[in-house]
């Protein structure tokens, strides 16, 4: 038997539970098992348990991301060998598990001496941050960003990345407590959320913002458009204001979405601005070999130090409830690590 980390159903943390179940299948021909070492809790997993994503619903092992060790092999795999340590991409959740059996093209291999941790880390954070800073935003050489929650996982890596691009600025929300890390991981202006960032970055900069991450919506998507300056872009990320309390509100869903006004066409002509919006899922379902490359460049980064995960904490399968506490209530700098 094997643990795993459950949604019971649509609802708060009450629905998190540690239950064992038969180990996974052994691998088919272009599969392979891994044994989890450590999973990495993310704020999309806060969408699922609520019911809030497309892809997964309740009931449903937590976790889009994990690392650990290959144990067996499918016949026709011959990029991946028992005893690689290797991360995992589990866009549908599954995750969370002492044991799982994935496709060959889920895992990527990592360095033996990357400590579990940090390649249960960097997946969904940084591949989203780069995706949405380089191909989507064209951030260029001095630029400049608004990253929200910059503490976060995606607003911690984003950061990191938008400063290899040099002499560009950032600003970033983050609780006042979070200001002093978030300034030595990079952040030139960091912003309190007592403070109106729109005025905050037109002070500092006039003429507005190159790139906004809107991770969001709702009315903040109106402010993201008003910050920037021409060519600038908004890349849409997220959702984040439609979850405020443990439990889903239905009227918090539908007043976010009413209050993310459409874009008209006139208006990004008019004002040279751009709007995208970026999934990682989704690219990764539609454009498989684009997905691959970047989780290669941002390995590649981190293994040179380039960049650097941060993780915000450690906890067991067992304290799922208090670790997932640490993402509701935006306690974490970095990322949260269960381990079984």
């Amino acid at each position: 038997m094997v643990k795993k980390v459950v949604v019971k159903a649509v609802g708060g943390l009450e629905q998190l539970q540690v239950e064992e179940d038969v180990p996974p299948p052994e691998p088919l021909p272009d599969q392979v098992t891994v044994e989890v070492k450590a999973c990495a809790l993310n704020f999309y997993d806060i969408y699922i348990r609520q019911g809030l994503s497309p892809d997964t619903q309740p009931p449903c092992t937590l976790g889009l991301e994990c690392a650990g060790v290959v144990t067996a092999v499918g016949e026709k795999v011959d990029t991946v060998k028992p005893g690689d340590h290797v991360a995992v991409h589990c866009p549908k959740g599954g995750a969370c598990a002492e044991m799982i059996t994935v496709g060959v093209d889920s895992v990527l291999v990592v360095p033996p001496n990357m400590s579990f941790d940090v390649a249960a880390s960097f997946t969904v954070t940084y591949l989203t941050a780069y995706f949405t800073i380089f191909h989507m935003g064209g951030l260029r050489e001095g630029g400049s960003v608004l990253i929200h929650s910059a503490a976060g996982g995606v607003g911690w890596a984003a950061t990191q990345l938008a400063k290899t691009v040099p002499r560009v600025t950032v600003f970033g929300t983050a609780s006042q407590h979070k200001h002093q890390t978030i300034k030595e991981n990079g952040v030139d202006f960091p912003i309190h959320y007592e403070q109106d960032y729109e005025i905050e970055i037109l002070r500092q900069r006039p003429q507005g913002v190159s790139l906004v991450l809107d991770n969001l919506s709702g009315t903040d998507f109106t402010k993201s458009q008003n910050l920037l300056e021409p060519l600038g872009k908004v890349v849409l990320i997220g959702a984040r204001s439609m979850v405020g309390k443990e439990h889903r509100s239905l009227w918090q869903v539908f007043k976010v979405w009413w209050d993310t006004k459409n874009v008209t066409p006139y208006s990004l002509v008019m004002n040279n601005h751009g709007i995208a919006g970026f999934n990682l899922n989704e690219l990764r379902n539609k454009d498989p070999a684009e997905f691959t490359q970047g989780w290669k460049i941002i390995l590649e980064m981190i293994t040179t130090k380039k960049i650097q995960p941060k993780i915000d904490s450690v906890w067991k399968f067992d304290d799922i409830v208090e670790a997932s506490r640490q993402i509701t209530e935006r306690k974490n700098i970095g990322k949260v690590i269960i381990k079984p």
